[in-house]
């Protein structure tokens, strides 16, 4: 019997709403005018360095996460590790690492800390979560759901009530199996974007829905990818350039804020999945036009020729996952310059590019700049329809991890291309 493994890495896809009664609902109309907020954030230390200690040369870092005592977690999947620090940047141990075995790692993909610091690993090669305690000893494997045909894998973050995570939006990776029959045909993918709850106390994965989240309507039939000697058919086209992303992040007390079209709109759903509110402002998205698109087009074959740009890895595998290799990435590049020439645009560009949410609940939602891949404004609200004001763009990032006492993590890189975490702390007022 032959495996095919499959992961692509790309941006989201989105989904349809599950309204709640229009009862429960309510809409909350935020000012126009921005509010302005300083940007001005106390170091508290950074780690990351090409000629430092081992333990903090970092390879790709894939995320960054914090635990209730403070603890930073890297997650570096290059190496397949996690380096936990205490508050004060101190080293404390490292968790994982690549192998076969139970508690070792195969293909590394998401991750998360829990409130507690549990640390979760979605590992593609073992098809499970790779659950590690607070300690940082190993405690279990929870298989993926699913029925084993095919597996579909978004960002993943930390349920802040513990047992479990959210996954919804942000990269995307899908893994498809041949069986001893021969080639099947492929299933059909997903026809919208949910947002779940998966818990990890049982040895397998238990998926709760929590939003069935909006999915902008696609050409009907498959895509055929092409080139460099290589042909893929997907079982229906992949999103649009410029297509209303799918960002969401949890709330304190087991719900989510997330934003899936392309108006401002953040809606906030409590726990059981119930759509409290939706909080808006009156920006208007932008027409895509002609010129957009040759820009956009030509960007990302500059991006493509210099090795960066959205990543795709296919890999040719045997019964368990033996003598896998991986197909030829000049090959794979020569497909993707293909899918170039098929692009095609969504009609306007979304008003938010992103959305977090802090450790105690406020929502940071990130705002479209001039150029249509340019990150803007910053809006800082609260679950309950409070505006509390907005970064200028380019006067911060968007916090790559939120922890307790208004701690937060950046994720920098030199001219060398080095990575650096540096950690800094929030007014009160943001936290």
């Amino acid at each position: 019997m032959k495996r095919f493994g499959f992961v692509l890495g790309c941006w989201a896809l989105a989904g349809l709403v599950c309204a709640a009664p229009v009862a429960t609902q309510q809409t909350v109309d935020l000012p126009a005018q921005d509010k302005p907020l300083p940007a001005a954030f106390d170091e508290v230390f950074r780690v990351g360095s090409m000629d430092g200690a081992e333990w903090e040369t970092f390879g790709d870092i894939g995320g960054v996460d914090f635990d209730a005592q403070g603890h930073l977690y890297v997650f570096d999947r290059q190496s397949s590790r996690v380096v936990v620090t205490d508050a004060k940047g101190a080293f404390v141990r490292e968790v994982g690492k690549p192998g076969e075995g139970p508690g070792e790692l195969r293909q590394p993909m998401g991750f998360a800390v829990l409130r507690d610091g549990s640390v979760i690993i979605s590992d593609m090669g073992h098809q499970s979560y790779v659950v590690y305690g607070p300690d940082g000893a190993y405690r279990r494997m929870v298989s993926f759901a699913g029925d084993g045909g095919m597996v579909v894998m978004g960002d993943i973050r930390a349920d802040p009530r513990g047992g479990g995570v959210f996954m919804g939006g942000g990269r995307m990776a899908i893994s498809m199996s041949r069986g001893s029959g021969g080639p099947i045909a492929p299933p059909a993918m997903p026809t919208n974007r949910p947002i779940k709850r998966i818990s990890l106390s049982d040895d397998a994965a238990v998926e709760q829905v929590l939003v069935e989240a909006w999915q902008p309507p696609r050409p009907e039939g498959p895509q055929t990818l092409s080139g460099g000697g290589m042909r893929l058919s997907m079982a229906m086209a992949g999103p649009r350039t410029f297509e209303p992303g799918l960002h969401m992040g949890p709330l304190p007390e087991g719900g989510v804020a997330y934003v899936d079209t392309s108006a401002y709109a953040v809606k906030v759903v409590s726990g059981d999945g119930a759509l409290q509110r939706v909080l808006r402002r009156p920006m208007t998205p932008r027409p895509v036009t002609p010129s957009m698109q040759e820009a956009e087009k030509a960007r990302r074959l500059a991006e493509l020729e210099s090795g960066g740009g959205p990543q795709v890895r296919m890999v040719l595998a045997g019964p368990g996952g033996g003598g896998a290799r991986a197909i030829n990435p000049d090959a794979v590049k020569e497909m993707m310059k293909g899918q170039l020439e098929q692009m095609q645009f969504y009609p306007e560009l979304p008003v938010l590019m992103n959305l977090s949410t802090g450790w105690g609940g406020k929502i940071w939602a990130v705002r479209r700049g001039k150029e249509p891949t340019e990150p803007g404004p910053i809006d800082v609200l609260t679950p309950a329809g409070q505006y509390v004001g907005t970064f200028a763009a380019g006067s911060t990032e968007l916090p790559s991890a939120f922890g307790p006492e208004g701690m937060v993590a950046f994720i920098e890189r030199d001219e060398f291309d080095v990575p650096t975490v540096v950690v800094k702390r929030l007014p009160p007022a943001l936290r």
